[in-house]
C-alpha cells in the first residue's frame, strides 16, 4: 500500500507525486494520478485555486530540464529559417508598398501595379503551401501593423482565398492585386485618426468612411482594372445593405469586394492595433458565423472560415479555464469550437462545454 500525504499546494516540490485525481471546484480534472510534479504542475495548481493535494510518501529525483516547457506550434514556426526569410521579405516589401503609396498621395505619381504585385506573389514563394502562409502571417502579430502591412497580408490571404475558392490562376492574380489596393484610400486619412488610441469622433469617423471612395478615385487616376477600383469602393459593403458608403445589396456588390470584405475583416480584427490587443482568430471566426449569411456571401464565407479553422490544426492554445493544449479537430458544424488534446491527454471538445473557449493561440 503506497502511503499518502496531504501537503499544502505553496509547498509543493517538483518530484513529488500526486496520489490521487485532482480536480477543480467545478468539477473538472487538472492533474491525474500518478503525475511527478514539476514546476508547471504546481503553478497550474495553484492558478486553479487549489489549496492542497494529497501526494506520495516519496518523491522522486526530478531532471531539472523538465521544468522547461516545449517550445510550442508558434515557438518552432518562428525559429525556422523560412519563417526569419519570410519576415524580413515581408518587412522589406511592407516599406516598398508604404514608398510607392505616399508617392502617390504627395504628387499623385502613376502606380507600378505589376511591379507590386509581382513582388509580393514572390513573397509568398517563400512557402509553398497555404497552411504554410497562414502559419507564418499568425505569427507575425505583433508586427507593428499598419494600412501597408494590413494591405501586405490582404493580398497573401485573398490568394490564399482564391485557392480555396478554386479560381483561375488569372482571378487568383486578380484577387491578390484586390487585396493589395483595397485600402489606397486610407492614404488620405490623417494619421492623427488612423492611429488615435480612443474613440473616433463622429467627424473623425466621417473621414474614416471616406476612404473607399478615395481609394477608387486614386486608383481610377492611375489606369487600374475596373474590378480593383470596385473592391476599393465596395469593400465595406455588406450583402444585407448594412455597409458603407452606399449601402450596396448583394447583387450590386462585385464578386472581388465579396471576397476582400471577408479578408479585410479577418485580418483587421486579429491584427494589433494602437487601440486595442488582436482578437483569436476563434473568436473571429465565432462572430462571423453568427452573421455570416446575412452579410456576407454564404458560399464564401464557410469556404473561408472551414479553410482557416482547418488551418490552425497542430496549433497550441489556452483556454479560458488555464488549460493548454493542442487543437486536433475542427468540427464542420462548429467551426470555432474545436477539440482540443491537454497536456494530461484529455480531450476538450469545445462544441460540447460551452463554457470553455480558446483564449489565445500560443
Amino acid at each position: 500500500m503506497i502511503n499518502m500525504k496531504k501537503v499544502q499546494v505553496k509547498d509543493l516540490r517538483p518530484g513529488m507525486v500526486t496520489a490521487e485525481d485532482i480536480y477543480s471546484i467545478d468539477g473538472q480534472l487538472v492533474l491525474g494520478k500518478k503525475i511527478i510534479l514539476i514546476d508547471k504542475n504546481i503553478e497550474k495548481l495553484d492558478s486553479f485555486g487549489i489549496y492542497s493535494i494529497k501526494v506520495e510518501d516519496k518523491a522522486v529525483s526530478v531532471d531539472t530540464t523538465m521544468n522547461e516547457a516545449p517550445p510550442s506550434y508558434s515557438e518552432r514556426v518562428r525559429s525556422k529559417p523560412e519563417f526569419i526569410e519570410f519576415k524580413e521579405n515581408f518587412e522589406s516589401h511592407v516599406d516598398m508598398l508604404k514608398t510607392g503609396l505616399n508617392q502617390i498621395a504627395e504628387s499623385n505619381s502613376s502606380i507600378d501595379a505589376e511591379n507590386l504585385v509581382s513582388q509580393t506573389l514572390t513573397l509568398m514563394d517563400t512557402m509553398d503551401h497555404s497552411v504554410g502562409l497562414m502559419d507564418m502571417l499568425i505569427n507575425m502579430r505583433d508586427y507593428d501593423d499598419s494600412t501597408y502591412a494590413h494591405c501586405v497580408n490582404s493580398a497573401i490571404i485573398s490568394n490564399i482565398f482564391a485557392g480555396w475558392l478554386n479560381l483561375s490562376k488569372e482571378d487568383r492574380i486578380m484577387a491578390t492585386t484586390c487585396g493589395l489596393f483595397h485600402d489606397i484610400g486610407k492614404i488620405k486619412v490623417p494619421e492623427s485618426i488612423l492611429k488615435k488610441p480612443g474613440p473616433l469622433t463622429k467627424a473623425e469617423f466621417e473621414a474614416i468612411k471616406r476612404h473607399p471612395l478615395d481609394g477608387y478615385n486614386i486608383l481610377d487616376a492611375a489606369g487600374l482594372d475596373e474590378e480593383v477600383k470596385n473592391v476599393a469602393l465596395m469593400h465595406h459593403e455588406k450583402c444585407d445593405g448594412s455597409g458603407y458608403p452606399y449601402g450596396f445589396g448583394r447583387d450590386k456588390i462585385s464578386f472581388f469586394s465579396k471576397m476582400i470584405t471577408i479578408v479585410d475583416i479577418y485580418d483587421a480584427m486579429t491584427s494589433k492595433r494602437v487601440y486595442r490587443d488582436e482578437i483569436c482568430p476563434f473568436d473571429v471566426i465565432e462572430e462571423f458565423e453568427k452573421e455570416g449569411f446575412d452579410k456576407y456571401d454564404p458560399d464564401m464565407i464557410l469556404t473561408f472560415l472551414r479553410n482557416v479553422s482547418n488551418s490552425f490544426i497542430g496549433f497550441r492554445v489556452r483556454l479560458n479555464n488555464g488549460l493548454e493544449g493542442e487543437i486536433v479537430f475542427v468540427h464542420p458544424e462548429h467551426l470555432s469550437r474545436p477539440t482540443i488534446k491537454c497536456s494530461n491527454n484529455k480531450f476538450i471538445d469545445l462544441s460540447v462545454h460551452k463554457d470553455i473557449k480558446i483564449s489565445a493561440i500560443i
